[in-house]
Parts: C-alpha cells; structure tokens; sequence
C-alpha cells in the first residue's frame, strides 16, 4: 500500500495515466488543485480514496463515490437557492464501506436489528458511520469541555445567523452513477426509511441528579438540552415547524412535514419524575391556547382517584379528578382547606361556598 498523496493539476492523458498507477498501487489520498477542469472524475476511484478537491471556491473532502466531485449540492437539487461554503466532508457508504471495532481492528459490518430490543442488546448489535467525529477528555474540573461550537454572528441589520442546521434526510435516490446497482431493486411507493434530525446521549456515569459527591460542594446537573438565552429578551426557547408554517394559505391539514405529536415522552421517566417543571417564580402565563381550538380535548387526563388530577396549592387549594366507578369514570371535586367558592362572572363576589361544614349560598347584596 502506497502512502503520501498524489496531486492532480489536470486531467490530460499523461495525468490520468500516473494517477490510475497511483491508485493501482494502493494510493489512497488524491489531491485536486484548483487549475483541475471541474466535472466528474475521468475514472472510478476506489470506494476508500480520499480526495481533496480545490476546484470549486472552498475545500471538499470527498471519500467514495459522490456528486460533490461534480461541485453538486444534491440538498438543493433544481433550486435557485444561493450557496457559499467554506469546508464539505462528503463520504458515500455502502455495503463494502469498511468497518472496525473499538479498536480500529476490520469487523465485519452487523445485520442491522429490527424493532425494540433491550439496550445492554442494541448497544452490541447495531453500526454506525460517523463522517465528521470531535471528541474531547475533560480532566480538567475548571474547564468547560466543548466538543463542538457552531457560532455565526449575525452582524449587520437584518442578518440572519444559525448557530447549527442539522438535517436528516430520506430520498429514494436512483441516480446512475452514484447509487449502487444493487439499490435500485425496489419500487418508489415501497421506499421508507427512519429518521432523527438529532439525538443527544447523555451517558451519566457519575451520581443521580439529586445526589451529591462528597468531593463537590453541590449537587451537579445532567441536561439533555439546555438552551440558554444572552442580551436581549429573545422570542422562543423552542420553535416546533414545519416546512410551510409560515404560509398563510395553507391550513392544518395542508401542510408538508408536519408533526403527530408535537413533544413525546416515551418510556424514560421513573415513578418519582416530573414531565414538566418551571421554576421561575411570578410570570404571566402557562400554557397559552388562544389561537388553538380543539376537537378531541385541550387537555386529557386518566384518572386514578385522588392526587391524580388537576392540583392547587400541592393539593391545599383542592383537586380535580376522576376514579372508576360500577358505572364507570365519576369526575369529582375535592375542595381545599377553607373550602370552594363560586363566584360571580365578574369575579366581585361569591354566589356559593362550600366547606366541610355544609354548603351556604350567599344571598345578594340589595341595592
């Protein structure tokens, strides 16, 4: 196996000629210098070739087969989009991409599990690919460790900065020429695939949230996702779209990639959890439906009989739940420790009080 690089400055004849004797002889690292023509390559390059490509404005490191080599953004196929870019790390894999152990020893690639199996299973039975990997070892207890930092600064009026775009894609490709021969054996409408814009792991090995070591003088908090806020107030700590929210002409039901369930919580909460929790003393509202209606619920509850419902004052100011009856569901009123008033529509004064000792309604006030 050869090792250093080749470098290509055209594709002529005598060119071609000593970078297929390159790559026959094991060379794996290529080099295109920005006087290369831009197009496809003249030959197949091998599945595990490297190339950085300097032909088109910026820097393209392309491993395998694929249409950067062309200078193609394939995400924005047919668009009149304007792009600009810095660096690309670009890689097709297939079947025969290599794969290695936690060793970086050759491992045979896995066939990949379907449906849900125990974690200490999946962990061992599933491959992964990653095209761009940045990893840090905090030693340091002063030092925040950042793997990675995506910071773009809107910096004039107007502007508009993201700090990270994250897209996760399915496309029932057919593109000759770089898709393999052997993906094409299957019908459009038949096509699927699983996707997760992005998943974040937080693999705590350390004390649970609410222990403290003795070597720290505190607790130490584990997030999943934390979002924090600088300047200015700021619109929204999360924003939940879809590709057309912002279109006026199109209703609920018309909408592209939209969502079934706008936030989920499957199966990771243990007896003492909380699903949500706010911690931030007076402000003005809670949960804000006012430009939403419903048609099956603004809220739905399994009642299980008391402290399994809707709670004031952690349970002082009174519940509201429901438990099973012979007959069925029953809703039921728990009043709190002073008792339940009904008030009149304009909240200035009490028609009805309830209290432990019976029920007295108010006579009205003569005028």
């Amino acid at each position: 196996m050869l090792t250093g690089s080749h470098t290509v400055y055209d594709f002529s004849e005598e060119s071609v000629a000593r970078l297929t004797t390159f790559l026959a002889n094991g060379g794996r690292h290529v080099i295109l210098e920005t006087c290369v023509p831009r197009g496809s390559f003249p030959i197949e390059l091998p599945h595990d070739c490297l190339v950085i490509d300097l032909r088109y404005g910026g820097l393209s490191a392309v491993r395998g087969t694929h249409p950067r080599l062309e200078g193609l953004w394939t995400q924005y196929s047919h668009l009149e989009t304007g792009l600009a870019r810095n660096i690309t790390i670009s890689q097709t894999i297939t079947d025969d991409t290599p794969i290695e152990n936690w060793k970086s020893e050759p491992h045979s690639m896995q066939k990949a599990p379907i449906g849900a199996l125990a974690s200490e299973d999946y962990r061992h039975q599933h491959n992964h690919y990653q095209n761009f990997h940045s990893e840090v070892f905090n030693f340091a207890a002063d030092l925040n460790g950042v793997s990675i930092w995506g910071d773009s600064a809107a910096l004039a009026p107007g502007a508009k900065s993201w700090g990270a775009f994250f897209s996760a894609r399915s496309w029932p490709v057919k593109w000759v020429g770089y898709t393999p021969s052997n993906s094409f054996s299957y019908k459009e409408e038949d096509f699927d695939a699983a996707l997760v814009g992005v998943e974040i792991d937080v693999l705590n090995a350390g004390k649970d949230w609410d222990k403290k070591s003795e070597l720290l003088p505190m607790q130490l908090a584990k997030i999943g996702l934390q979002v924090v806020g600088f300047g200015n107030k700021n619109t929204a700590a999360i924003e939940v779209r879809s590709e057309d929210s912002d279109d006026p002409n199109r209703g609920p039901d018309s909408r592209r990639g939209t969502w079934h369930w706008g936030i989920m919580v499957r199966g990771c909460l243990d007896t003492n959890s909380t699903v949500l929790m706010a911690e931030n003393g007076k402000i003005r509202r809670g949960i804000d439906f006012d430009l939403t209606t419903f048609t099956d619920g603004a809220m739905r509850l399994n009642g299980n009989g008391p402290n399994s419902g809707i709670m004031f004052d952690g349970g002082n100011g009174g519940e509201v739940f429901s438990n099973a009856t012979e007959t069925g569901p029953c809703l039921n009123v728990r009043i709190g420790k002073s008792g339940l008033r009904v008030w009149d529509s304009e909240g200035q004064r009490v028609l009805l009080e309830i209290t432990d000792a019976g029920v007295r309604i108010v006579e009205p006030v003569e005028t």
